[in-house]
């Protein structure tokens, strides 16, 4: 139902692929943007997805941030009466992520915009260098897609979960004796570790189930740059609106998150002993009610609806 106060606005989103499907495309793209239409439509408003044939009120520009993006982005300006861009990691600094050529653009198309979007707090800290107008939207979830909560938590025997790009996993290797042979990694491929796990290939439609088969997710990171402190907390998130209980490092929009959720215990508060965290996690509540509403995808895009009216 649209709301009495907001009226209907025609929004562009602009993405860097033609591919639809959610195991084709970068995760940032359908989580922030493929997975959004159905909540903006719900809204009222007329999305339409890589068109520039037509005229809208906002285009909203997701990832690009090569110079031919910055050419993209002056484009919108010809078709929309406001343009914002919507960039998931901090470009605006050089990093092991982001070459010069990443950073010249970005800056670029910050003076170009209406005002960013970002998932975190520290990239806007960056991208408020740049530009006044910053948005912070955490990924958002897709309640019903990730919408069984799971039953029952097998503390004493459990299987501990890891989800992510296989080239970030050696972290768990720190871990091996924990984890050696009760580990299940859920990734596009198998990662190159030093102990025995269980693998599962990721695609969008086995990930919630896949996620139901682990007891407690286990998320060592190493934060070694601004790239990795400024990750979003959607690794986290998609375990803990379903009910999983998590050990992880601290970083800071897992800390976030933790506002919304018990469940989860940082090494970081435990010297780094994995067993500490997990004893301390027995004695919280995994209840995802308070983080299943406060990053529910129908409330965020609300929120960004908002912001972007000016």
């Amino acid at each position: 139902m649209v709301k009495a106060d907001c009226y209907p606005m025609r929004i562009g989103l602009f993405i860097p692929t033609w591919r639809r499907d959610y195991d084709r495309v970068q995760s940032a793209i359908w989580i922030r943007a493929l997975q959004m239409i159905e909540p903006l439509r719900a809204l009222g408003h007329d999305v339409s997805v890589n068109n520039p044939l037509r005229r809208y009120d906002v285009a909203i520009y997701h990832r690009g941030m090569l110079r031919k993006s910055v050419h993209v982005v002056r484009a919108l300006r010809h078709i929309a009466t406001r343009v914002y861009w919507d960039t998931c990691v901090d470009y605006f600094q050089r990093h092991e992520a982001a070459g010069d050529d990443h950073v010249e653009s970005s800056r670029a198309i910050a003076g170009i915009v209406d005002g960013i979007c970002v998932p975190t707090e520290g990239i806007a800290e960056s991208a408020r260098r740049y530009n006044d107008n910053v948005f912070v939207m955490p990924d958002p979830v897709d309640l019903q897609h990730f919408s069984a909560v799971k039953s029952a938590i097998n503390w004493d025997e459990p299987v501990f979960g890891w989800s992510g790009v296989a080239v970030k996993a050696p972290p768990l290797d720190a871990y091996a004796m924990l984890l050696d042979g009760r580990a299940l990694v859920i990734a596009e491929k198998p990662p190159a570790l030093s102990f025995r796990f269980d693998f599962e290939r990721w695609t969008h439609v086995g990930f919630p189930d896949a996620l139901r088969r682990c007891d407690i997710a286990f998320l060592p990171r190493t934060l070694e740059s601004t790239y990795t402190i400024n990750n979003s907390s959607f690794k986290a998130l998609v375990f803990a609106v379903l009910g999983i209980p998590i050990v992880a490092n601290r970083l800071p929009s897992y800390e976030m998150m933790a506002a919304h959720y018990d469940g989860i215990a940082f090494l970081e508060d435990f010297g780094g002993d994995a067993n500490a965290a997990l004893q301390a996690l027995r004695r919280r509540s995994v209840d995802p009610t308070r983080v299943r509403a406060a990053y529910d995808r129908f409330g965020w895009a609300e929120k960004l609806t908002d912001w972007c009216r000016g």
